[in-house]
């Protein structure tokens, strides 16, 4: 399989990557330090197809989660060793001569680049003792791949007998002329090393910071098999508060679920849900539901939160066009495709919106690839269908209480005709404002 499809409107959609705190990235940004942050961005901008890419992030994301109660950084430390290690003012060479002398000459007068170098060897054998800490609490045969690597790269760096005997004893005190000569080895010899375990120290702060949010928001691991399907049990949308859970349910013999419901009855929330499940497990996270079961999918479109395009003069109706073009070209390519549809043809007239409604989810049930879950604001267009067995029908009730609309958010097996617009109308008292005595025009 190639890179999983993902478009700039299915980010905006699922709320993935909103730099402010309402995103599912922010759900999981719980990292200590900023090369921490980097990493997990790296992450969760690259969902695979790859079942053993996959299957090594779940295992390291379930080894910490399963072992390791509390892992602290101290991102003062690291960031200085950040900096150290990456000042331009790198030493070319050494000799026993320049080391003796530069220690004499730092004796005297002692200078900004010397508490640099003092100061970032100093935090840097502290992070390696950390490091050595962590693995020896954990026998290599319970390694996860991220520990191992840690476990690697370490031990390329104390190769050298005098880094090992410092990682030993971190808090051994280094005189002047170890100084030049350990910022020799840590930044020319053992330098591409010591970035590498850097690198690997901020994706720990990483992972550890998906297992933290996944214990806290108690989501759970999807498991991947090769059937034509996907499955979801009571999956929610985890940045709503209190979120009612539901279960969808896509196979080779169903692969379109129609869904409908009255305005506000939850649609969107569904579909946004499903959605970030998908995404999530195709990055190897935990995932907002009781269970999922899925095939590994080739990319994900949405389109729930579509706009106009002024800049291009565009209409609503015309970009809805585009998404569904893209959708087909996407499916010639792809044999596993995700789409979601929310509200199709919204933007057009009735007639022009059931007629072609009715034909895309003919076609789309009439393929043997791809899954789709759509909803429609027309209910007609369902009834049309309710005979195709290749389409699965669920909908979000809605039943008047006090005279009040009253929505349980609960998904269920059938066609709705439920309709509030006129009801919202109503109880906007937009008819009495357009029907009452309005002041006369002046001339």
């Amino acid at each position: 399989m190639g890179d999983f499809y993902l478009d700039k409107q299915t980010i905006a959609d699922l709320q993935l990557f909103d730099d402010s705190k309402g995103s599912v990235f922010a759900c999981f940004n719980q990292t200590i330090t900023y090369g921490g942050e980097d990493a997990l961005r790296d992450l969760f901008g690259k969902p695979l197809t790859d079942r053993d890419r996959l299957q090594k992030r779940t295992s390291t994301i379930r080894f910490l989660m399963d072992n390791v109660e509390e892992l602290v950084f101290d991102k003062t430390a690291v960031d200085f060793v950040d900096y150290y290690l990456k000042r331009p003012d790198r030493p070319k060479s050494f000799s026993v001569y320049t080391g003796i002398r530069n220690a004499v000459l730092h004796f005297f007068s002692p200078n900004q680049a010397y508490y640099t170098k003092r100061r970032g060897i100093a935090e840097l054998f502290d992070m390696l003792a950390f490091i050595a800490k962590l693995c020896e609490a954990y026998p290599p045969v319970a390694d996860s791949p991220l520990l191992a690597d840690l476990r690697e790269s370490l031990g390329k760096l104390t190769r050298h007998p005098l880094l090992a005997v410092y990682v030993a004893m971190p808090q051994k005190r280094i005189k002047r002329y170890a100084v030049e000569r350990m910022d020799f080895l840590l930044r020319k010899k053992y330098h591409e090393e010591a970035l590498a375990l850097l690198e690997k120290v901020y994706m720990l702060d990483a992972y550890y910071a998906i297992a933290k949010a996944s214990k806290t928001m108690h989501l759970t691991f999807p498991e991947f098999h090769e059937n034509e399907s996907v499955v979801v049990e009571d999956v929610f949308h985890p940045l709503i508060g209190n979120p009612v859970a539901n279960s969808l349910s896509l196979t080779g013999g169903q692969r379109v679920n129609f869904v409908t419901g009255a305005n506000m009855s939850g649609k969107s929330t569904l579909m946004k849900a499903m959605g970030i499940a998908v995404y999530l497990a195709h990055l190897g996270f935990p995932v907002p539901a009781a269970r999922m079961r899925t095939c590994i999918l080739e990319g994900l479109v949405t389109t729930i939160n579509l706009a106009d395009n002024i800049n291009e003069g565009y209409s609503h109706f015309y970009n809805e066009v585009k998404r569904v073009k893209l959708v087909a070209e996407q499916i010639r390519q792809s044999n596993r495709l995700l789409v979601i549809f929310d509200e199709l043809f919204r933007g057009t007239n009735v007639k022009d919106a059931y007629d072609g409604s009715l034909r895309i989810l003919q076609a789309f049930s009439g393929l043997n690839k791809g899954f789709f879950v759509i909803s429609t604001h027309i209910v007609e267009v369902a009834h049309a269908l309710a005979s195709n067995e290749k389409i699965k029908f669920n909908y979000l009730p809605t039943h008047i209480a006090d005279g009040k609309p009253v929505f349980d958010y609960r998904l269920r097996e059938g066609i709705t005709d439920d309709r509030i617009g006129l009801w919202i109308l109503k109880n906007e008292g937009v008819f009495e404002l357009l029907e009452g005595d309005l002041p006369t025009a002046i001339n």
